[in-house]
């Protein structure tokens, strides 16, 4: 999960897509990572922050479809938006990797 907000922004490599199939994807991506953010957190007691992320995951995935089609400033606020929250949780991830003892 090096560089996964990268890989959440970066648009489809298929240059014949229409711009709502480039969303859905980027969308699809949105929901894919944070599947893999809320399966990362294992312990007991990040079981709240993981039931928000999965609570979260599954309200955007629901609304893909007018994610998708909404207007340009609203897209690009929702990802810019998942984007922050993304980097917000690979810190606190990566913070708590320091104090485990592995």
């Amino acid at each position: 999960m090096s560089d996964i907000v990268a890989d959440l922004l970066r648009l489809s490599e298929d240059p014949k897509a229409d711009p709502r199939t480039r969303r859905r994807q980027t969308m699809e991506r949105l929901v894919q990572t944070l599947l893999a953010m809320a399966n990362a957190e294992m312990g007991s007691e990040d079981s709240l922050r993981r039931r928000s992320i999965i609570h979260l995951t599954t309200i955007i995935r629901e609304m893909t479809g007018r994610i998708a089609e909404a207007d340009v400033a609203t897209f690009s606020a929702t990802v810019s938006e998942a984007a922050m929250l993304i980097r917000s949780l690979q810190r606190r991830q990566a913070d708590a990797a320091r104090f485990t003892v592995h």
